[in-house]
C-alpha cells in the first residue's frame, strides 16, 4: 500500500476548532454538564418547541391586520420565555446534585481537584447556560416585535433580561436544595413552583400589569430605581446563600462554611440598608429587608449540625482573644451559634423598624403593636421549627427537609385554626388563643384588630421556646469548648515539635 491511498484527514482552521469546543479557561464541572445537558431531550425538546411556537406566532402576526398586533407578540414572547425560564429551567436544578448523590459519584469527585463549591456552582453555571441560549433564541422574535410599532425596546429588553436574571435566582435555589437526599422536599418544589409560577406569570403578563411593568423598566422614577436595585441585591443574596447552603451540606466536616455565608450575609444587608436610610422614604423597605435576611439565615443556622472537628475551629484558637470569642458564638458551625446571630438580628430588627417608621404621615410612627407582633411572629415562626429538631435529634438524619415539612405543617394548622375559627365564630377570643402556639396564628391577631392580646401570647410562646433553646444550646457549647481544648494542645504539640 503507498502512501498515496492512506487518506488523510484535512486539517482544521485554528479559529474554527477554537469555536467547535469549549474554552480550557471554563471549569471542567461546567463543561461536563453542559455536554450533558445540551444533548437531553428536556433541553432540546423545550428549545424547538420554544422556537416553533414563536415562529408561527410570528407568522400569524404578520397575516393580521389588528392594530393591537405588537402587544399581542410583546405578551407572547415574554410569557413562553418567562414560562420556560422561570418554571421549566429551575426544576431541572432539582435533581442537579440529587442524581450525584444517588449514584454515590460525588466521592468520585472529591478525589479530583474540584472542591464541593465548584461542583454545586458548576451545576448551577450549566443550567443558567443553557438558559442563556434560550434567551438568546428569543431576542430575535422581540427585535422583530419593534416593526409592528407601539414599541418600548429599553424596557421590554430590560424586562427580557430580568426575566432571566430572575431565573438564574431560582435556579441557584433550586440547585441548592438539591444537595439535600430528601425525596420529598424535591417533591415538594414542583408543587409549589409549577401552579404558583404560572399563576403569577399569567397575572403580570396576560393582565393590565404587563404596561405597568413597561413603566417601571423605563427607569424613570429615582424611588422605583431604588427599590429595583435593593429587589436585585437581595434576590442575588437569596440565591447565593441557597447554593452556598448547597456547599456546605456536601462538604466535608473540617470546611467551615458558615463563617463566609453569614459574612456576606450580614455585608449585604448593612449595604442595603445604609441604601434605603440615604434615600427616605425608602427607608421603609429596611424592616421588609431585615425581615427576609432573618429567615434566609434562619433556614440555614436552624439546620445546620454542630461542630465537630478541631480543625474548624484551629484558625480561631490560634488568634484567640476577641477573634475566638466572635467566632465560638456566631461563626462557628452548628445551629447553637446560628440561634445567637439570629437573635441578635431579632434586636436588630426592632431598632430598625423604630428608625425606618418616622417622620412620615403615611406611615405609622415608631414602633406600634402591628409592628411588634410581626417582627416577635416572624422571629417566633424561624425558631419553634428548631425546636423540634433539637428535641428529635438522634432520630433526624437530615435537618433540613424536616425543618421545611416542620413549617408546612405549621402553615396547614394555621389554614385549618382560621377555617375553625370562621366556623365556630368565636374569633381570636377563643379557640385561636388555644392555638396560638401555633407558628402562624399570630397572623389572625393583626387581621382582628388585636395585636396587644397577640403580643402577649405570642410573646409568651416565644420566650418559652426561647429559653428552651437557651437551655439546649449551652450544651452545644460545652461540647465546643471541649473542642477548642483539643485543638489548642494540638497546636502547643506542633509548636513544641
Amino acid at each position: 500500500m503507498s502512501d498515496s491511498d492512506i487518506s488523510t484527514e484535512p486539517e482544521i482552521n485554528p479559529i474554527v476548532a477554537k469555536l467547535s469546543d469549549f474554552s480550557d479557561r471554563l471549569s471542567p464541572m461546567i463543561v461536563k454538564e453542559l455536554r450533558q445537558g445540551l444533548r437531553t431531550q428536556t433541553f432540546t425538546g423545550t428549545f424547538l418547541i420554544l422556537q416553533v411556537i414563536l415562529a408561527f406566532g410570528m407568522l400569524g402576526a404578520m397575516l393580521s391586520t389588528s392594530s393591537n398586533t405588537g402587544a399581542l407578540i410583546s405578551s407572547m414572547v415574554f410569557f413562553l420565555f418567562s414560562t420556560v425560564a422561570l418554571i421549566f429551567q429551575p426544576l431541572r436544578g432539582v435533581y442537579a446534585v440529587s442524581t450525584e448523590l444517588k449514584d454515590d459519584t460525588l466521592e468520585i469527585m472529591s478525589l479530583t481537584r474540584l472542591s464541593s463549591m465548584r461542583i454545586v456552582y458548576g451545576k448551577w453555571a450549566s443550567i443558567v447556560g443553557q438558559t442563556i441560549l434560550m434567551l438568546t433564541a428569543v431576542i430575535p422574535y422581540l427585535v422583530l416585535r419593534y416593526f409592528f410599532g407601539g414599541m418600548q425596546l429599553f424596557a421590554e429588553l430590560s424586562m427580557l433580561f430580568t426575566v432571566f436574571f430572575l431565573s438564574a435566582c431560582m435556579t441557584a435555589v433550586t440547585v441548592g436544595v438539591s444537595c439535600s437526599s430528601s425525596v420529598v422536599l424535591r417533591a415538594i418544589v414542583p408543587l409549589a413552583l409549577i401552579p404558583g409560577g404560572f399563576m403569577v406569570i399569567s397575572g403580570m403578563i396576560a393582565g393590565r400589569e404587563f404596561g405597568a411593568l413597561q413603566r417601571v423598566f423605563s427607569f424613570q422614577d429615582k424611588e422605583t430605581n431604588i427599590v429595583l436595585l435593593v429587589f436585585a441585591v437581595v434576590s442575588t443574596y437569596v440565591g447565593y446563600y441557597f447554593l452556598d447552603m448547597g456547599v456546605s451540606k456536601i462538604a466535608p466536616l473540617a470546611e467551615n462554611h458558615s463563617l463566609r455565608k453569614r459574612s456576606v450575609s450580614l455585608l449585604l444587608m448593612c449595604l442595603i440598608l445604609v441604601i434605603l436610610f440615604l434615600n427616605p422614604p425608602a427607608q421603609m423597605g429596611s424592616f421588609a429587608v431585615m425581615l427576609i435576611f432573618m429567615c434566609t439565615i434562619g433556614l440555614d443556622v436552624c439546620t445546620e449540625k454542630a461542630v465537630t472537628v478541631p480543625s474548624t475551629v484551629l484558625p480561631y484558637v490560634k488568634r484567640g482573644g476577641i477573634i475566638q470569642l466572635i467566632g465560638r458564638y456566631f461563626f462557628y458551625p452548628g445551629w447553637h451559634s446560628g440561634f445567637l446571630l439570629l437573635s441578635l438580628m431579632f434586636g436588630a430588627t426592632f431598632l430598625v423598624a423604630a428608625l425606618s417608621f418616622r417622620e412620615y404621615p403615611a406611615a405609622p410612627v415608631g414602633l406600634t403593636p402591628e409592628i411588634s407582633l410581626v417582627i416577635i411572629g416572624v422571629f417566633y415562626t424561624i425558631v419553634t421549627p428548631l425546636l423540634v429538631i433539637r428535641i428529635f435529634a438522634h432520630k433526624i438524619k437530615d435537618p433540613f427537609p424536616f425543618y421545611i415539612l416542620t413549617l408546612i405543617l405549621s402553615g396547614f394548622l394555621t389554614t385549618l385554626v382560621g377555617i375553625l375559627g370562621e366556623v365556630t365564630r368565636t374569633g381570636t377570643s377563643g379557640f385561636q388563643i388555644l392555638m396560638s402556639w401555633v407558628p402562624g396564628v399570630w397572623l389572625f391577631f393583626l387581621d382582628s384588630d388585636e395585636e396587644i392580646g397577640g403580643l402577649f401570647f405570642t410573646g409568651t410562646c416565644l420566650a418559652v421556646v426561647y429559653v428552651l433553646l437557651v437551655v439546649m444550646a449551652q450544651k452545644e457549647f460545652r461540647l465546643t469548648y471541649a473542642i477548642e481544648a483539643r485543638a489548642k494542645r494540638s497546636l502547643e504539640e506542633t509548636e513544641e515539635s
